[in-house]
């Protein structure tokens, strides 16, 4: 692992003008909000930027395991889950969808590949068991063939390995094949059916630029300054109070420790050094808050370095305090994120670090991205539902659509997802009474002036049907009024162009319905006639 961020930023091939993403700068090992694109990085650590390799030819990996793979399949199931959950939070015009999208697709095309190659290592193991055991089972064979046993029990079990190491064999992955770069290494793989082991080219060791060279001073010239004296003189002047730069700053800031280097090497005059520090990216793109908040977190790494971190520090507090309101409000409005302390001890950090954590909608837009449904356990049984804020307007939209006749997927605006809807809610994107007012006037359509007016007015439609309902259930036998669809044609009937039905003759209208003849009242209607059909003609008193 590199020791500092000028040796990790070698490993980073990419161009100059590319810019650096959010998950590459939540998988750096050092912090490199201040960036925007690898160019300012490069030029922050003094380094050139590293050539574009042309890519080789595959290989196979020497000393690669079964555990190398699994470790690279947890990290692109973690990368598509990042992704994942950066899409949901995005809408699809956003700058950084593409990218997210972009890296969704390529972790799951490698999850692909690295499990099926989990696959041909556990099928190579299972061979060579396999292998053993038909090997042993020969054995067993032979002796009792030359013992002069039944051994057609034994041939019938040999049979049976062979068919399963045939079919464990198709899943090992054919080994991939170096292309031969000269004459003698394609004749050789031509006539071995080998590849030889390519020559590994040396790196060449960079060519060290000496430091320019100080006059030896004459008798009477005072002695020139040490790196020493001049590096504590540079210090000085950065602790001045125009800057009040400590030294942990210059330490830990490539861009500032190269400004510190070249002070020292060039001998820059204090108002040189003055400038370069005023011109320099990192000391301008942060506020003086922010720096201290630096200065916090270096002091902090000092510590844990040298095992001497134990929860003291005011950057210890602070991201415990972050973190813990991070979690409490993450209870609050439902999301996933209140049981991944991992995330929440990550952004915590990057809040602190930003001066970020107090602002409330960056928080709960960074919060609402991960709610979902949340599995638990009740009586032994998995549950899954929503929680907090999420459970309540999730409710409240389920009853909307219902008291309007639809189902929730009829309401949700824009084609988005219950999830991406219920994450606008959240993050303030979306508001909640809209939604509603947007329902009513889907079902307005297709009614009766007088219905649309009503909807119109904040009304729901089982508000405007609910004395027509009560009637119909009582009249049908039907329990709950609420059981009659808001869709019923007959229910419908009760108001139309021409006016709203009075309730005398909705009644009469229900008695003619087919579903009226299996209630109660019908039966005694029937048998009170057939008793006066009867008196009639004098057969009862």
């Amino acid at each position: 692992m590199a020791k500092t961020l000028a040796e990790w930023a070698k490993t980073q091939v990419r161009k100059p003008t590319d810019k650096i993403s959010a998950l590459d700068k939540l998988r750096a090992p050092f912090i490199i909000n201040e960036y925007e694109t690898w160019g300012e990085l490069y030029d922050a650590v003094g380094i050139k930027p590293p050539a574009q390799k042309p890519k080789p030819t595959k290989t196979t990996v020497k000393g690669r395991t079964k555990e190398d793979v699994s470790n690279e399949i947890d990290t692109a199931y973690a990368d598509a889950e990042y992704a994942r959950m950066q899409i949901q939070g995005l809408k699809t015009t956003d700058p950084d969808y593409a990218e997210n999208k972009k890296l969704f697709d390529e972790s799951n095309k490698k999850l692909k590949d690295l499990r099926a190659e989990y696959t041909s290592f556990e099928a190579t193991e299972d061979s060579k068991k396999l292998q053993d055991d038909i090997t042993k089972k020969k054995d067993e064979i032979k002796k009792k063939e030359d013992l002069g046993e039944d051994a057609a029990k034994a041939k019938a079990d040999l049979k049976k390995l062979e068919k399963t190491k045939a079919d464990t064999d198709k899943k090992i992955l054919a080994p991939k094949v170096t292309t031969p770069k000269t004459a003698d290494e394609a004749r050789t793989q031509a006539t071995t059916g080998q590849v030889p082991t390519p020559t590994p080219t040396p790196t060449p060791t960079p060519e060290k630029k000496p430091l320019p060279k100080k006059t030896s001073p004459t008798p009477k010239t005072p002695a020139a300054p040490t790196d020493a004296q001049q590096r504590e003189e540079a210090l000085g002047v950065a602790a001045e109070a125009d800057f009040a730069l400590p030294e942990v700053i210059f330490n830990n800031v490539p861009s500032l420790k190269r400004i510190l280097e070249r002070y020292v090497a060039e001998d820059w005059t204090p108002e040189k050094l003055r400038k370069a520090i005023r011109d320099d990216v990192w000391y301008r793109q942060n506020s003086d808050e922010i720096k201290a908040r630096f200065v916090q977190l270096f002091n902090y790494q000092d510590l844990v370095k040298s095992g001497r971190a134990q929860g003291t520090t005011d950057y210890e507090m602070q991201i415990a305090k972050i973190e813990a309101n991070l979690k409490k409000r993450a209870v609050e409005i439902g999301s996933a994120a209140a049981s991944d302390p991992a995330a929440l001890r990550k952004a915590a950090e990057n809040l602190y670090i930003t001066n970020r954590s107090e602002d409330k909608t960056y928080i709960d837009q960074f919060l609402a991205a991960s709610i979902r449904p949340i599995t638990g356990m009740i009586g032994g049984k998995i549950t899954e539902g929503y929680s907090g804020d999420a459970l309540t307007n999730y409710t409240a939209l389920l009853k909307i659509a219902r008291d309007n006749g639809f189902q929730l997927s009829d309401i949700i605006p824009g084609g988005a997802t219950e999830q991406q809807v219920l994450a606008g809610i959240a993050s303030g994107t979306i508001d909640i009474d809209r939604v509603k007012q947007d329902a009513r006037k889907l079902a307005a359509q297709g009614q009766p002036q007088y219905v649309r007016d009503l909807l119109s007015q904040g009304y729901n439609l089982d508000q405007v049907f609910a004395p027509y309902r009560q009637v119909m259930a009582t009249v049908l036998d039907i329990g709950d009024p609420d059981q009659i669809d808001l869709n019923d044609p007959l229910l419908r009937s009760a108001i139309t162009d021409k006016g709203d039905m009075n309730l005398y003759d909705f009644k009469k209208q229900l008695r003619k319905d087919n579903r009226w003849q299996y209630t109660e009242q019908a039966r005694q209607d029937v048998s009170t006639a057939a008793l006066q059909v009867l008196r009639d003609f004098g057969f009862q008193g």
